[in-house]
């Protein structure tokens, strides 16, 4: 037990400081090689901080634990539009520009909600449906001219300093990183999967509540540093795009690598985070920003979920 909690904690603090190299890496490539503002958002970010949950849910598919791997997506998810979006509420009541809401937020909500219909059925046709809505979902995010939420304007790109370092150390941060981030992820599912034998819990509630919170790390952290800076475009768009690269991307590959029967309470709690989108966007769409009771309600959301899959 106390081998598989230091797996566990090791596990998420390598997946903290490895996803975050990965990022700067990636980034730093993309300001670099002139790439867009919006393809660095959407694609790089997007797929940077996103990676803990994929490499974890589909290792944990992989190896016969599909319970741990959808309840890692589910729990991300849930996590996601709660915890994040809670904790950077309640550090800075953030204002949310109409950019986010208008684009983001309802291509996310749709995802959300097309995974939570599949988990009804899922099968390797359905995961490649996720797949396919995945990519058709970014062709469409970065067709519009105009994206008030882009990552890396030419000022941010000064100030951050990663397109002055040269491209074979921001290649080190990118491959490190990702082989870090795997390693991560594979610690924190074998921690996590003794950790549910020893305790006789449900595969779903381990995979909602610990692995979940171990891969949201990233998203948590970003989002109360881009609270601090006021760069709180940074933090929703993040989060909208990693909820929405969990439900279609990671949700397809758990499909493809291990179809089957979901837990029924992981089907309704995938049901409550589509609800919770629905709220978060209703609060933000009503005054224009997310405030700090709207965040501590948010918070008491993830807490009252997790009895759905114990």
């Amino acid at each position: 037990m106390v081998g598989a909690l230091l797996a566990v904690s090791a596990g998420a603090v390598l997946l903290i400081v490895a996803s975050d190299r990965l990022v700067e890496g990636a980034a730093g490539l993309a300001v670099r090689l002139r790439v867009s503002a919006v393809v660095t958002g959407v694609v790089i970010m997007g797929f940077g901080t996103s990676a803990p949950e994929l490499l974890v849910s589909t290792l944990a598919a992989a190896r016969g634990s599909r319970g741990i791997g959808i309840g890692n997506l589910v729990g991300s998810n849930l996590a996601n539009l709660s915890l994040v979006l809670g904790l950077l509420g309640l550090v800075s009541a953030p204002v949310v520009s109409p950019g986010v809401l208008r684009r983001r937020l309802p291509v996310m909500a749709l995802g959300m909600a097309a995974f939570a219909l599949v988990l009804h059925s899922l099968g390797r046709w359905e995961g490649a449906v996720l797949v396919a809505s995945f990519i058709g979902a970014m062709a469409w995010l970065m067709s519009g001219r105009h994206n008030s939420e882009e990552v890396v304007t030419p000022g941010r790109r000064k100030e951050s300093g990663l397109g002055d370092r040269s491209p074979a150390l921001l290649t080190v941060l990118t491959v490190g990183g990702l082989v870090g981030t795997l390693a991560g992820a594979q610690l924190l599912v074998t921690g996590a999967r003794d950790i549910a034998e020893s305790l006789g819990w449900a595969e779903g509630l381990v995979g909602f509540t610990v692995t979940a919170v171990g891969t949201t790390l990233p998203e948590i952290a970003g989002a109360l540093q881009a609270g601090r800076k006021s760069q709180t475009d940074l933090a929703l768009g993040n989060v909208f795009g990693s909820n929405l690269f969990n439900s279609l991307a990671s949700g397809g590959a758990v499909a493809l690598v291990s179809p089957g029967a979901v837990d029924a309470g992981l089907l309704a709690a995938s049901w409550v985070s589509v609800a919770v989108a629905a709220c978060a966007g209703l609060m933000m769409w009503t005054g224009g920003r997310l405030g700090r009771w709207e965040g501590a309600v948010l918070l008491v959301v993830y807490a009252a979920a997790i009895p759905l899959v114990a």
